[in-house]
């Protein structure tokens, strides 16, 4: 697992990091149970709490119980418990964790749809839900990056009305493109989510550390991670 970044809360801590290709495929869907039940451990070894994504708003409340269910449909999680890791997965689109000041945690999964139907919005309504957080730090994992994410020209202008011109952006070859990480930083902001680590990685360009939907049409997914644990958990369990 790569950290992205993390908090501490009088004896807790907050966490939140991504996996790459040499934690396994961890996609939900295409993974047979046990080799990610053994996957998911290696990697954070707590119980997983993850969603079934489906390019929507919903923001979905953890608790651990959840762990032992079926996948609830949405495309983010959020906790204030102890020694829960909310995941998302992501070939592409682009994978967001959060950290409150009133120590609870997210993690959202915004392609391009889910973004446009508000989930990052409905993340953060569903955060300060949770104890009044006032402040809320968030970390963008690796996503498809706008030189390789080609786009159609009525979608891209829909989206440029909707989170501002920097969304226009145009690939190697000169050919229109979306700019997911213009977009999302223009909701963020919009949020009042102050963005305290970006991954530089390209998920498209870096075909050694990620799975790419649209640039290779491969099935894996990596995981963003966030989860809460005791102050002193060891190095390993990380």
């Amino acid at each position: 697992m790569q950290p992205l970044i993390q908090r501490e809360f009088h004896g807790r801590t907050a966490r939140i990091a991504h996996s790459t290709r040499s934690d396994g495929d961890l996609s939900p869907s295409t993974v047979p149970a046990d080799v990610l039940i053994q996957r998911r451990q290696a990697a954070v070894a707590l119980p997983w709490c993850v969603a079934r994504q489906v390019h929507s708003d919903r923001a979905i409340a953890a608790a651990p119980a959840d762990a032992a269910k079926e996948r609830p449909v949405g495309d983010a999680l959020v906790t204030n418990k102890t020694n829960l890791v909310l995941a998302v997965h992501s070939g592409d689109c682009v994978p967001v964790g959060f950290i409150t000041d009133s120590a609870t945690v997210a993690a959202a999964h915004a392609g391009w749809k889910g973004l446009e139907a508000g989930v990052l919005e409905s993340t953060v309504r569903r955060l300060r839900e949770f104890g009044g957080a006032a402040a809320i730090t968030a970390a963008v994992g690796p996503h498809i990056r706008a030189s390789h994410y080609e786009f159609g020209q009525a979608d891209l202008d829909r989206l440029a009305r909707r989170f501002g011109p920097d969304v226009i952006g145009a690939t190697n070859d000169g050919r229109p493109a979306l700019d997911l990480t213009a977009a999302i930083a223009a909701e963020l902001n919009r949020l009042g989510v102050d963005i305290a680590k970006w991954s530089d990685d390209c998920t498209a360009g870096e075909a050694d550390l990620y799975w790419s939907h649209r640039d290779r049409q491969e099935s894996g997914r990596i995981a963003l991670v966030a989860w809460i644990a005791p102050a002193d958990e060891t190095e390993d369990s990380r």
